[in-house]
């Protein structure tokens, strides 16, 4: 189904939903009556890569998320592309990326949006670094990954989970709903359909553990160095929420680990821990997607709510 919904999230401009062949939606478009402001001018998160051969850990402060690199050698192991479409019939590269949930509100504003993003794994290790946020330090788990915006491939972070406390290790971190997240390994030949796989890794519980089961990021840990060449991660997640949202969005940042760091990139807070806006990464993600905006220079971190591993058939 193709998108007409027009959106205007940033500043006091419009945004217009492009209706291309390229950005293909599955879904039905809902409406919210709750408008969203306007994006603030500040800069987006970024982050200085740090790639290294062990997770590495580093101290920053939020929410500038601008530590000194690390020394470490770290071996280099970027996966190779293979052919592959998805179920609608279009290509998955490194510049894929999927809506999979979308709503606007009574301005035809988009204020819901969630997608499917394509990345390129460029080591065989889950990094670490630790986060400042909201008077807690979080341990945040992440992945180096690369996605290609508008012909330039970006260095990111894909964020998997996070634990409380500074430096926890894997192998530390307590049981329990922090240790998992949704992941699924599997062969190419059994295709992928975006929506579907939203639809039902966002199921109620009970209903969702045999489509998508849940991993250990300590088996991913291992996992990953046993994997071909030829792999793409498909990572999905919100990046836009109604604002109605955002009280139990700030709720579940203050009170679950893996929530905070995998919400984090998305919003911003000031001094006093108040939550005022999504950030201008979200917009510019946004802007990206629907009009092929390009993304300005930095190192940015998407997060997985839902990943998928997809392995070429040998």
């Amino acid at each position: 189904m193709l998108l007409t919904a027009s959106s205007a999230c940033q500043e006091a401009g419009s945004t217009s939903i492009n209706t291309s062949d390229e950005f293909l939606v599955d879904v039905k478009v809902t409406e919210t009556k709750t408008p969203d402001p306007t994006a603030t001018a500040t800069p987006a998160n970024t982050i200085t890569p740090r790639p290294s051969q062990t997770p590495s850990i580093t101290t920053t402060a939020f929410p500038t998320l601008t530590p000194t690199p690390l020394a470490t050698p770290f071996d280099s192991q970027p996966a190779v592309l293979f052919p592959f479409q998805d179920s609608n019939g279009r290509t998955v590269d490194w510049s894929y990326i999927h809506v999979t949930q979308i709503g606007v509100n009574s301005d035809d504003e988009i204020n819901d949006l969630w997608a499917f993003m394509a990345f390129q794994l460029l080591d065989r290790a889950v990094h670490q670094r630790n986060l400042q946020l909201l008077s807690e330090t979080i341990s945040v788990y992440y992945l180096n990954v690369a996605h290609d915006f508008n012909g330039r491939l970006l260095p990111m972070q894909l964020v998997l989970g996070g634990t409380a406390g500074a430096n926890v290790t894997i192998e530390n971190i307590p049981s329990g709903g922090t240790a998992y997240f949704q992941a699924q390994v599997r062969p190419s030949s059994e295709g992928f359909d975006p929506f579907v796989v939203h639809r039902d890794a966002n199921r109620e519980f009970e209903l969702r553990e045999e489509s998508t089961p849940r991993m250990l990021l300590s088996e991913l840990q291992t996992l990953l160095p046993t994997l071909g060449e030829e792999i793409i991660l498909l990572a999905d997640h919100p990046i836009l929420l109604p604002r109605n949202e955002w009280a139990q969005v700030k709720l579940d940042m203050s009170q679950i680990s893996y929530l905070a760091a995998r919400y984090q990139p998305f919003f911003d807070f000031d001094e006093y821990g108040q939550l005022v806006d999504q950030s201008d990464f979200a917009y510019d993600l946004r802007d990206h997607i629907f009009e092929q905006r390009p993304m300005p220079e930095g190192l940015y971190a998407y997060s997985s709510k839902t990943l998928i591993i997809l392995e070429k058939d040998e």
